[in-house]
């Protein structure tokens, strides 16, 4: 795939979906670096309807319907709406951690991409593959709730499937045992081992038939 063609679709898409003021507030509200500005004090005012309504949309929550939104514990989408809170919070936080802080953004930012940019069905397979990796770096590194991540990727998984056309995303996280029909071993894994450390992206499947597209990473 090309890479800087890829890059320059993302950047397009981009350029047309934020209103340059809002962009400006986000940057300045979440930018880890000094500030061209006084210094701070307790009474910095707090981040604006632009920046607050920009930050809803980075966490898709324009595209996602109230059946995820309004969840509540006893309903089967609550895990992902808790996943789209935690992104939110890695998002909106001061975060010490800057990597973790780092991945959920560009994973926020892929989701974006994914489901708001219009694109041949093989290129949205190829970026929501992408996406899934990110996921999982953005849970190893945030250190994120094994059981959330466990719950919430087959719901992310379907949401994501509902985008392609003769294809379909399954998460392996209750896999536990290498299996080379439907794995492949992620870097830095052990190529002796077959025990499934944890998973690093989704299986894609063709829905008519069930027969493998791409194969998950791992890590064993």
């Amino acid at each position: 795939m090309d890479e800087d063609r890829i890059k320059k679709a993302v950047i397009g898409a981009i350029d047309k979906a934020l209103d340059a003021h809002d962009l400006a507030e986000i940057v300045r509200a979440f930018a880890r670096g000094p500030r061209p500005t006084l210094p701070e004090s307790p009474n910095d005012a707090p981040p604006t309807a632009g920046a607050k309504r920009l930050l809803t949309r980075i966490v898709l929550g324009d595209i996602l319907d109230d059946t995820i939104l309004s969840a509540r514990p006893q309903d089967r989408t609550f895990p992902l709406r808790l996943f789209f809170g935690e992104l939110s919070r890695l998002l909106a936080t001061d975060a010490e951690d800057g990597a973790a802080a780092d991945a959920a953004f560009t994973l926020a930012s892929g989701l974006n991409f994914f489901f708001r940019a219009p694109m041949d069905g093989e290129s949205k397979m190829r970026v929501g593959f992408a996406v899934s990796r990110q996921l999982y770096v953005v849970a190893h590194t945030a250190r994120l709730d094994a059981e959330l991540v466990g719950r919430s990727a087959p719901l992310l998984a379907a949401l994501m499937t509902g985008e392609l056309e003769r294809l379909k995303f399954e998460s392996v996280d209750h896999v536990k045992v290498f299996d080379s029909q439907i794995h492949e071993r992620a870097a830095g894994s052990d190529p002796t081992a077959f025990s499934v450390v944890r998973p690093a992206s989704f299986l894609c499947r063709v829905a008519s038939n069930n027969a493998v597209k791409v194969k998950a990473e791992v890590l064993t």
